[in-house]
């Protein structure tokens, strides 16, 4: 018994391993994929420039004080949105979960808020609020606010009955039945809501900024960089590279947030299938 308990973990972690490495082969091969499509010539350099030349840009350009600025100016919207849409959401979905007439009152204003793009809203809040922080932060939270919320409320709905009533027999009161048994039990379900958050934030603080203009931003200084090089092959490689950099800075979100979901909740079954 005790050499299949220590098979199982070990089986765990070489499976783990294993999808590492296949992970970092998959990445090393398109890589020389198109190292050597663009080096062979059969496709224009400036349109698809070699790998290489690419991720010398992204290292080199860390150099830049106004690239550190913008990357750091992008995460910090990334992380008031979320924060902003977490404390919005959860109470939303703890509230929708437990009274369901409340929901059902609610019901038709979000099924008519949720479909709406978040992009769409840019013209109209750029025109109330200007390009700066607040604008960023209002398309961000309408856009992470969705999965947070039904996910909480998802939970809120698997919590167990018998737990809230033994919960009630004790006198717990009805706050500590919410705070002690409801939130607990729904918690995977919310990290799970925060971790898709996550990855729709970040998309769309990228959009807006290269759509809406601003001073500062990942995707303000793509925008930036297409203005300032014209049609040449700088121009290029500084907008893969910033396209890059956001993309391994989603990747770094979400394998930190996936850690935590198994660290902290690996006993749930959502957590450990990343629903």
């Amino acid at each position: 018994m005790a050499i299949a308990a220590d098979a199982a973990p070990r089986r765990r972690r070489n499976a783990k391993t294993g999808a590492i490495w296949r992970g970092i082969a998959g990445v090393v091969g398109l890589a020389v994929i198109l190292e050597i499509v663009s080096r062979s010539g059969l496709v224009d350099p400036r349109f698809l420039p070699p790998f290489s030349e690419v991720l010398l840009r992204a290292i080199t350009l860390w150099g830049d004080p106004v690239f550190r600025a913008d990357v750091g100016n992008t995460l910090l919207t990334y992380l008031l949105g979320i924060l902003i849409s977490i404390v919005i959401a959860i109470p939303l979905g703890v509230v929708f979960g437990l009274f369901t007439p409340a929901y059902r009152a609610a019901r038709a204003i979000i099924e008519l808020l949720r479909p709406i793009p978040p992009v769409s809203l840019i013209p109209l809040v750029l025109l109330m609020l200007g390009a700066g922080l607040e604008m960023k932060l209002v398309v961000v939270v309408f856009a992470a606010l969705w999965p947070i919320m039904f996910n909480t409320l998802y939970g809120v709905h698997d919590v167990d009955p018998y737990a809230k009533d033994m919960a009630r027999s004790f006198g717990v009161s009805r706050f500590g039945v919410i705070r002690r048994i409801v939130i607990p039990s729904a918690a995977p379900f919310i990290v799970t809501g925060i971790r898709i958050s996550s990855s729709i934030a970040l998309i769309v603080v990228i959009t807006v900024e290269l759509i809406a203009g601003g001073a500062q931003g990942l995707g303000a200084f793509i925008s930036r960089a297409r203005a300032s090089y014209a049609d040449s092959l700088e121009t290029y490689l500084s907008v893969l590279a910033a396209t890059i950099t956001a993309g391994l800075l989603g990747l770094l979100i979400n394998l930190a947030i996936g850690w935590v979901e198994r660290r902290y909740f690996g006993w749930d079954s959502t957590a450990k299938d990343g629903a």
